[in-house]
């Protein structure tokens, strides 16, 4: 174990094509080559990735994951801004936040003994 911990791989099957992606940050896009206004997602909109890329960030100087959407043709947006959408599983934490409200709005009985 060395003194910084290791990077992790970029994991490309982590996006793909088809996906949908929620974007998390709020606030305007630039672009990092000619810091312009380029406009992009806004906080909480919701978009069908169509493409995905591995390019170097030219802020960070790493490797990343780039998303691309119709919406936004010849732009892509690091993918560290989005979360990725599964209705399964959203649903599931949504059904599970319902259910656990329900519980908890029952009321308790406690069984009674009859002396005999």
């Amino acid at each position: 174990m060395g003194l910084f911990p290791k990077q992790k791989a970029i994991d490309p099957e982590q996006w793909q094509a088809g996906d949908m992606a929620e974007c998390i940050v709020q606030g305007e896009w630039i672009c990092a080559v000619s810091r312009e206004d380029t406009g992009g997602p806004r906080l909480s909109e919701t978009r069908t990735v169509t493409k995905v890329r591995i390019k170097r960030c030219p802020v960070r100087g790493e490797m990343i994951v780039w998303l691309g959407f119709d919406r936004y043709p010849g732009k892509i947006f690091d993918a560290s801004f989005f979360r990725k959408v599964r209705p399964g599983a959203d649903e599931l934490i949504a059904a599970e936040s319902a259910f656990t409200d329900l519980i908890r709005k029952q009321h308790v009985r406690c069984p009674v003994r009859v002396a005999p």
